[in-house]
């Protein structure tokens, strides 16, 4: 059998649905995830025990669940308590969960490769924590922390493939739909790739402009 791209371009308007569906699904899951993950990150380098505790906790043990099972935990498990929640909603709450565990650690290593010099001039000056975050040590962080943003971004983009597994009909989702009713996985498929790879060079591109535009001198 060959490609049939007659296949796909019949397909078109179901499979660009299911492109605008990733990209609100990741769009959604980046704007939860990034300042919820900053606070963690914060929280991991506080000088409070307690605080500390309490993210490290949550850090280490979501990192040891696979995704895909907090995922089903969302979808499956949370009606049995009396939650039920539509199947978006479930997917972007397991993928936030999961994503926030690991992007505050790659937050904290920005955090924490900061000279601590600055941290004790800002005592001295009297500066509150919010204050000294906010305008010292966030800004100084922030080109230690493109890199590594971007990166989890491109891996979370990846991950919202598995929303189809709760019934959502994403690039990959719709795609398996279209596979299962005309049993041609090649030009789904491929279609499924080349979004994400095109996707995941969008994000690329972007976390070069954003490194050039905040470089340090």
């Amino acid at each position: 059998m060959s490609f049939d791209l007659d296949l796909i371009v019949q397909a078109l308007p179901e499979l660009l649905q299911s492109v605008l569906v990733t990209i609100e699904l990741f769009v959604l899951l980046m704007l939860i995830a990034t300042p919820i993950s900053l606070l963690v990150a914060l929280a991991r380098v506080s000088s409070m025990l307690g605080l500390r505790c309490a993210a490290a906790c949550y850090v280490n043990g979501i990192r040891c669940i696979p995704v895909l099972v907090i995922l089903y935990f969302t979808f499956y498990g949370l009606p049995q308590l009396g939650l039920r929640i539509a199947p978006f909603t479930a997917a972007l709450t397991g993928l936030t969960i999961g994503t926030v565990a690991y992007l505050a650690e790659d937050l904290r290593a920005g955090l924490t490769a900061i000279d601590p010099g600055q941290f004790q001039a800002a005592d001295a000056l009297g500066l509150g924590y919010w204050w000294r975050t906010r305008r010292i040590i966030v800004p100084q962080a922030l080109p230690v922390m493109i890199g590594p943003y971007f990166t989890r971004a491109i891996v979370s983009l990846k991950a919202t493939s598995m929303a189809s597994i709760v019934a959502v009909n994403e690039v990959t989702g719709e795609s398996m739909a279209l596979l299962t009713q005309t049993y041609r996985a090649l030009e789904f498929l491929t279609f499924a790739a080349i979004t994400y790879l095109t996707l995941s060079a969008v994000l690329a591109f972007a976390q070069v402009i954003l490194q050039r535009k905040v470089a340090l001198p």
